[in-house]
């Protein structure tokens, strides 16, 4: 296929005339585009970079929460639950009552 166009006339001018106002348009609309996606990098680099910065160095408010929400799992871990008595109704059978008792 391109060798067949190799033998097509060319216009002297180029292919199509295109006026100068197209042309600047078509200048400012990539210009545009690309200043929307370096804004958009730009958000999203300093958007990343806050929440990294607020992960490793917290603000003090934030940081004593975080003290004293891991004390309370430290203390919820150490202390026993207490054994509620078990309620059963009257027909139930206690949930060992298969084994039986050694003498």
């Amino acid at each position: 296929m391109h060798a067949f166009l190799a033998f097509l006339p060319r216009p002297e001018g180029g292919t199509i005339k295109v006026s100068r106002e197209w042309v600047e348009a078509s200048d400012w609309f990539v210009l545009f585009t690309l200043g929307t996606l370096l804004f958009l990098l730009g958000a999203f680099a300093i958007w990343a970079w806050l929440i990294w910065r607020r992960t490793t160095k917290p603000e003090p408010h934030i940081k004593l929460l975080m003290e004293l929400e891991e004390e309370s799992a430290v203390e919820a871990r150490t202390t026993m639950p207490e054994v509620e008595p078990e309620m059963r109704a009257p027909w139930e059978q206690p949930p060992d009552w298969w084994r039986k008792e050694a003498p």
